[in-house]
């Protein structure tokens, strides 16, 4: 039950990773790539 609990948690903390970094990468290489091309 707990090695079930811990797994659970660990998918949580890697989902909310993803989730709060992604957006933010994203953002940043377009402001990249608009930049370059502009230049």
């Amino acid at each position: 039950m707990e090695d079930m609990l811990f797994y659970d948690r660990i998918q949580f903390a890697f989902t909310i990773t993803f989730h709060y970094l992604f957006p933010q990468l994203t953002m940043g290489l377009s402001l990249l790539i608009v930049y370059f091309k502009w230049k």
